[in-house]
């Protein structure tokens, strides 16, 4: 059977359409049909856009975020419907809405059943996928399926294990991977790793360290192998393990990518992130002691926010030198506690899940207005990520410094570029 599997793409620039760093999903699911003799192409539509009219196939399978389910269920209307699934964070909260546009909506993790459902053995509408209990039992993705990936790649994306036990009001991963955290063995991750063929590698498991035991076996057998140059996602709690961390870094780990959320103690009380601002700042004094960069994750816009939070997060990022700076703007994701409370509340003005990326405000605040919220977000960026930072540090020759500014820089005018109306926002009170 030839099956094409699509990741569509955003409405807007964003990094990994700067990186070509597909989803993993969809390059499981497609080696695992592969790996059963179906003809399977990967279109990442970061990477490549095809003339969907000329597309051959038997069957499309769409992998769909809030973000670009708009742009999935337009894909999904060039092909007839009952050649059409769909999976993905978004079909598995609201998969009535998805199987508007496909024959069949899988949710949850697919890879022990998609053979059935491509194969025709399970053909209910809604296919209700669950976790794989024993992640070494799928195979290594095969990145050659993906149309237009090049080789070495830049940076690989690598899954070592899914879940994630805590419930931070704004996220919606656990509703595809749950709470229980479970685990590659190192052995499998380090074979994988070892066959690719790439400069860098990105952990995208949600907590790199979550089980420390098994990190320093991972780490151990990394090191013993000279796999080196990769980051990853941590909480700010693995620095309370010093020898951890030295690992860390003796093992190749270039940069932490940190979700800091805020710096308002009453925001992070109200997220449910289980830290403080104490734990924030010592966590960076950390990474700063042991030279790795931080990518530093923040979200702006909760209840307890106003005008002065958005300017006082961008001087501690200034201050406290975080390398790289992400400040997305609240967004009520369904499925999460976040989007609950504000749909009680009538809050939500846009269901335009194009919009859900984010970088637009889509509800209103509490403590300042929708448009306050999006052009002091915007403005802050404008200045960490302005061209004159930029060069400054590249003639100190802070080069990867430099290079990740003049990125977002790049990201942030064209952002602005596309959207000059703010037409999302001209009917707000």
């Amino acid at each position: 059977m030839k099956i094409t599997f699509i990741e569509p793409s955003p409405t807007e620039a964003n990094v990994y359409s700067k990186l070509h760093m597909p989803l993993l999903g969809p390059v499981y699911l497609g080696t695992i049909l592969k790996n059963r003799g179906h003809n399977v192409q990967i279109i990442n539509e970061n990477i490549y856009k095809p003339d969907y009219s000329e597309l051959e196939a038997d069957l499309i399978g769409i992998s769909i975020m809030t973000s670009t389910s708009k742009r999935g269920y337009a894909i999904a209307r060039q092909f007839p419907r009952d050649k059409v699934i769909m999976g993905g964070v978004h079909a598995t909260i609201l998969p009535e809405e998805a199987l508007r546009f496909a024959r069949q909506v899988i949710t949850g993790e697919a890879e022990e059943l998609i053979a059935d459902v491509v194969e025709g053995r399970r053909k209910e509408p809604i296919v209700q996928g669950h976790a794989v209990q024993n992640l070494d039992t799928l195979p290594e993705p095969d990145f050659s399926l993906v149309n237009g990936y090049k080789f070495p790649a830049m940076v690989m994306p690598i899954s070592t294990s899914r879940g994630c036990p805590f419930n931070c009001s704004f996220c919606s991963v656990t509703k595809i991977f749950g709470r229980q955290y479970r685990f590659r063995s190192a052995q499998s991750v380090v074979k994988e790793l070892a066959s690719r063929n790439a400069r860098a590698f990105f952990f995208c498991d949600d907590n790199f360290t979550a089980h420390p035991k098994r990190t320093r076996e991972l780490l151990g057998l990394m090191l013993k192998n000279k796999i080196s140059h990769w980051t990853a996602q941590v909480r700010c709690d693995v620095t309370k393990d010093d020898s951890l961390l030295a690992m860390m870094v003796k093992a190749g780990c270039r940069t932490v990518c940190v979700g800091f959320e805020s710096i308002n103690a009453k925001t992070l009380r109200a997220f449910d992130k289980k830290q403080t601002i104490e734990d924030i700042i010592t966590a960076i004094k950390s990474f700063r002691k042991k030279k790795i960069k931080i990518h530093g994750m923040f979200v702006l816009g909760a209840d307890q926010d106003n005008t002065q939070t958005i300017w006082d997060t961008l001087k501690f990022a200034i201050k406290q030198k975080i390398d790289t700076l992400q400040m997305t703007v609240l967004t009520p994701f369904p499925g999460t506690k976040v989007h609950d409370d504000l749909e009680k509340e009538k809050r939500i003005f846009s269901r335009d899940w194009s919009l859900y990326d984010g970088q637009h405000v889509v509800f209103k605040p509490k403590l300042l207005s929708a448009k306050e919220l999006q052009l002091n977000v915007l403005r802050a960026y404008l200045k960490f990520y302005s061209l004159s930072n930029s060069l400054f540090l590249l003639l100190k020759l802070r080069i990867s410094n430099a290079f990740f500014r003049l990125m977002g820089y790049g990201i942030v005018k064209k952002w602005v570029a596309h959207n000059r109306s703010m037409h999302w926002l001209l009917h707000v009170q």
